[in-house]
């Protein structure tokens, strides 16, 4: 089965979580570093102090007989403070005074020399057992006549500030636990409240139907980040709704030109059957019905050759042709339907050379020569004519004739349309001649257009260089 997927909103009240976790994280450990730094920085200073006070003090005392009778002036350097460990040893190593045993040995130093101030380079690091501790050593001189040196030796095991910063350290692990939880709280609630826009375009999304495609986002009052969304969602509502009103509009052409020639089919049967009938009347009939089913074979031969146009189905089989041979060849075609109609077709290509399919290269000419010569008058002239271009290279079909109405040339590409509604009956065309030769042009990344001026009619097929 497979897993859930967490909501955009779950998800970035976690990842809000982790990243407070992480900066939490981060400025705790440096602000736990600079307190341990500090805590440090103040013990060493305090046990520098110590070891400095024990050093006057032995410098004031009358002797070393008066500093072992009485080593009080010399306690009272550490008196009252939890931790601090005093030494003070001869240098053959005998001991004067010590204030208590060391848990584990101390480091041994020769200490800093008479005459020389202690730094916190003289610290040493201590190391008694389930802590840590620091400790300096410094040579000091007892007695006002006979001056005898003493080492002196102060040391802390598991100074207060260690105590301190590890208590910091356990609150601050508590206090990212709980800002994480605030956050990741938080972050839900705020990110809830900054998607109802996005809820709501879901909403406006989910109300659109195939009857509603008129419906459009609001971008304007959108969020910046979903205005570009909200463009795109309104620009695909708009191929989809004129998609539809075109497949609605197809859909009601193709029912009523396939009304006609049925509707033809069953009266004429209707009629030859209500009556006895002679061999040569339903030899008539069958006639009169095999062009009605011509025509209805056409018209679904053609409507299936633009739906597979449309779904990108039909790949190209380009070759290198020669535009005076093909056009010679789409002449001779015609030439028996030209001569019956007192039409003469005229070919002028010269040398030129195109990359084409050569089947739909004659389809859509013979289709535009077709309709020439079916709108030319007796006596009238049609010509084909090929030639190079900056664009690339133009076929183009002309003919004389009552032309067609500049409310009609922007139309007549489209499916099932009729400049003349008085043709939409006839048997000779229904209507997707000159669709077929726009998809064609499509095809070959080419366009094709219409112009009727003062009675001569051009269509141009314009192939684009590159092709």
């Amino acid at each position: 089965m497979k897993a859930r997927q967490l909501s955009i909103t779950l998800r970035l009240a976690l990842l809000f979580a982790a990243v407070s976790v992480i900066t939490f994280a981060a400025v705790g450990a440096f602000l736990n570093g600079a307190l341990a730094q500090r805590m440090q920085s103040h013990d060493d200073a305090d046990l520098i102090g110590k070891a400095r006070l024990v050093r006057h003090i032995l410098n004031h005392t009358p002797s070393l007989a008066a500093l072992e009778a009485d080593p009080s002036s010399a306690l009272f350097a550490v008196y009252g403070d939890e931790g601090f460990l005093l030494r003070l040893r001869t240098t053959n190593g005998k001991i004067l005074l010590q204030t208590a045993e060391p848990p584990s040995p101390l480091p041994e130093s020769s200490g800093v020399p008479l005459g020389q101030q202690i730094t916190v380079d003289d610290v040493l690091d201590w190391h008694p057992p389930g802590g840590a501790g620091r400790v300096v050593s410094a040579m000091a001189l007892v007695g006002e006549s006979h001056l005898t040196p003493v080492q002196v030796t102060v040391a802390r095991a598991l100074p207060g500030g260690s105590i301190l910063v590890k208590n910091y350290a356990k609150d601050l692990v508590v206090a990212v636990c709980i800002g994480a939880v605030l956050v990741a709280g938080l972050g839900l609630v705020i990110v809830r409240q900054g998607m109802r826009p996005l809820r709501s375009v879901i909403a406006k999304a989910n109300a659109i139907s195939t009857h509603r495609l008129n419906t459009r986002l609001s971008v304007e009052e959108a969020p910046a980040e979903l205005q570009e969304l909200g463009t795109a969602f309104n620009a695909m509502l708009d191929r989809l709704e004129e998609g539809v009103q075109r497949l609605s509009g197809f859909a009601a052409d193709l029912a009523h030109d396939l009304r006609t020639p049925i509707n033809t089919l069953m009266v004429e049967t209707q009629v030859a059957l209500a009556h006895p009938r002679g061999c040569d009347e339903y030899q008539a009939l069958l006639a009169s019905n095999t062009e009605e089913y011509e025509r209805l074979a056409r018209m679904i031969e053609n409507t299936l050759f633009l739906a597979r146009v449309d779904n990108a189905q039909m790949a190209l089989r380009r070759e290198t042709l020669s535009a005076q041979k093909e056009l010679d060849r789409i002449r001779d075609y015609f030439e028996g339907l030209a001569e019956e109609g007192g039409v003469t077709l005229e070919v002028a290509a010269g040398d030129v050379s195109l990359s084409a399919d050569p089947i739909l290269l004659q389809r859509a000419v013979s289709n535009l020569v077709s309709n020439a010569i079916r709108y030319t008058p007796r006596g009238g002239a049609v010509r084909l004519l090929a030639y190079k271009t900056p664009l690339g290279l133009d076929i183009v079909v002309e003919n004389s004739g009552p032309g067609i109405a500049p409310e009609h040339v922007g139309h007549i590409f489209e499916r099932y349309y009729r400049a003349d509604p008085a043709r939409s009956a006839s048997s000779h065309s229904a209507g997707l001649g000159l669709a077929i030769v726009r998809a064609i042009m499509h095809l070959h990344d080419g366009n094709v257009s219409a112009q009727s001026i003062e009675g001569r009619t051009t269509f141009r097929l314009r192939f684009s260089a590159a092709g």
